[in-house]
């Protein structure tokens, strides 16, 4: 089985000031930081042997703080949405002089003045996702905290909408129906290589694939965007790195 831990990068200066901020380059706040590493805590115990991230500074300068002792990928596909004209606006500003649109893009329904189509956000944010679990094939598998066999394992730090957006096409979400992602928070994207059930009452969960490592390889390679979409099962969403840090002060 592939795991795939999904981080939002940490909180920028924008964000603390409640400005939309798309593809504009914005430094991680300091606080921003402090949450990266916080994500990290949890990073670190899932034994990643991948990591990737969008174009973005606040992506790279997130993934840093995870102390992985690697480098991550860059995948152009993971940027956030362009939101056109309204990056730099602040988000009371957008809500109000324009309500109807912001509400519809919040949904993923509507397009931000000059900005890029929702609905290829989800197209390209999915894509890379396949390609990236497709990859997993010659990765190595590590030991698990919360399963009895191992998985192969990768991080990817991305941005809330764009996050969203892979969340929703894989069919885990709705949008509509969830709270956004809080900054540096974790999600986390299993998929077992069959479309049948999986329980902790079967041998590996059912997880296991006849054949052995060898064969697991072939079908990890060979894996289609719909099998991948069909395959995926949301096991956590919008874990924040604030939650980690009070239950090891506890």
């Amino acid at each position: 089985m592939i795991r795939v831990v999904l981080v939002r990068h940490g909180e920028t200066e924008w964000n603390k000031t409640h400005r939309l901020q798309g593809q504009s380059e914005v430094e991680l706040a300091a606080s921003g930081i402090e949450q990266a590493r916080g994500a990290g805590l949890y990073v670190r115990g899932q034994h990643p042997v991948r990591g990737y991230v969008s174009p973005l500074k606040r992506t790279h300068a997130t993934f840093a703080e995870f102390g992985l002792g690697f480098h991550p990928v860059e995948k152009p596909g993971l940027i956030e949405q362009s939101l056109g004209a309204w990056e730099g606006m602040k988000t009371a500003a957008a809500k109000s002089d324009h309500a109807e649109q912001y509400t519809a893009w919040k949904k993923g329904e509507a397009t931000p003045p000059d900005g890029e189509a929702s609905e290829a956000v989800t197209e390209r944010m999915v894509s890379t996702f396949s390609e990236i679990i497709r990859s997993m094939a010659d990765a190595e598998p590590t030991l698990s905290v919360d399963t009895d066999y191992s998985l192969r394992t990768a991080v990817i730090v991305s941005h809330g909408t764009s996050t969203k957006a892979l969340l929703e096409g894989l069919g885990l979400i709705e949008r509509s129906n969830v709270i956004s992602l809080t900054a540096a928070a974790i999600s986390v994207v299993d998929v077992p290589l069959h479309g049948g059930p999986l329980s902790s009452s079967l041998p590996k969960g059912g997880a296991q694939i006849d054949g052995g490592p060898e064969a697991e390889t072939e079908i990890i390679r060979s894996l289609t965007d719909e099998q991948i979409r069909d395959y995926a099962k949301l096991r956590m969403y919008n874990l924040s790195p604030e939650v980690l840090h009070a239950a090891r002060l506890g």
